[in-house]
């Protein structure tokens, strides 16, 4: 979730650095949501916004990416409760790990190609972005958008439509 998300921010600002903090922000968001906000009211926002945007709400920073919003800290990074999430902080906790089984640098790129197939509004729908560009691949994420496997149905639908 981590690398799609800074991946999606990365394509439609062009800042690397937030991009990081983006996505480790809003895998520790859904993480949590997932876990303990049933019946919890969405963060997706009621303005229709038509790309990245910085505003205010209730006095505190916000990010808009589509319909989508985000808390900033004080140093402009997302945050969530009181703690910035930093490019260091995605050094730590995401890209350390994928470089203990692949390098980095091949799953980025990767996952900028893949995220790239997708329209600027699929990318600026939160729900959008969850059910087609996430969804498809988070159980395989490395087989498929890595390693450019197909799975065993993508073969057999694909022989389908051929006979």
């Amino acid at each position: 979730m981590a690398i799609l998300q800074a991946a999606r921010y990365y394509l439609l600002t062009g800042d690397l650095e937030k991009a990081f903090s983006f996505g480790l922000n809003r895998a520790i968001f859904y993480a949590w949501a997932k876990h303990y906000g049933k019946g919890v009211r969405s963060f997706a926002s009621e303005r229709l916004v038509k790309g990245v945007e910085r505003g205010e709400e209730d006095g505190k920073p916000v990010v808009y990416i589509g319909d989508e919003k985000a808390f900033l800290g004080p140093s402009g990074y997302f945050m969530m409760g009181d703690k910035e999430q930093t490019p260091k902080d995605f050094e730590r906790n995401v890209i350390s790990k994928v470089e203990s089984v692949i390098p980095f640098e091949k799953v980025w790129k990767a996952a900028l190609e893949y995220v790239k197939r997708f329209s600027k509004e699929t990318l600026l729908s939160q729900q959008a972005f969850f059910e087609k560009v996430y969804k498809p691949v988070r159980d395989n994420f490395l087989e498929t958008v890595v390693e450019k496997k197909k799975s065993t149905l993508d073969v057999f639908f694909k022989e389908g439509e051929r006979g």
